[in-house]
């Protein structure tokens, strides 16, 4: 018997692999669903953000971002909605810029 043990660590069990992303379905105003990857998060100021891209636009080499907050609707519901104020979207934009980021931002 062999008295070696086997360090998990060395191994790559994905190698391969692409890393996975939750999937979210966002409903307009007017009914259409559509689908988003989770591609990051953040908390800040209490609130918290996503950094979503479309699911039909994944596998494109420079797919369209966008950042939703998380907001409490009339009925005290969490639902996100699109970050409109351009100061507050640039900010979560700043902040999402990570160099430890596995993806790149170009504006």
């Amino acid at each position: 018997m062999n008295d070696d043990k086997l360090n998990i660590d060395d191994l790559d069990l994905f190698e391969g692999q692409d890393e996975t992303y939750e999937m979210v379905t966002m409903t307009d105003d007017d009914g259409t669903e559509t689908d988003f990857f989770v591609v990051d998060g953040i908390d800040y100021k209490d609130t918290k953000y996503l950094l979503l891209v479309k699911a039909e636009d994944f596998d494109k080499d420079e797919p369209e971002a966008f950042i939703f907050k998380e907001v409490e609707d009339d009925n005290e519901n969490c639902i996100y909605e699109p970050v409109e104020d351009e100061a507050e979207y640039n900010k979560i934009l700043v902040l999402l810029q990570d160099e430890n980021a596995d993806y790149e931002m170009k504006f």
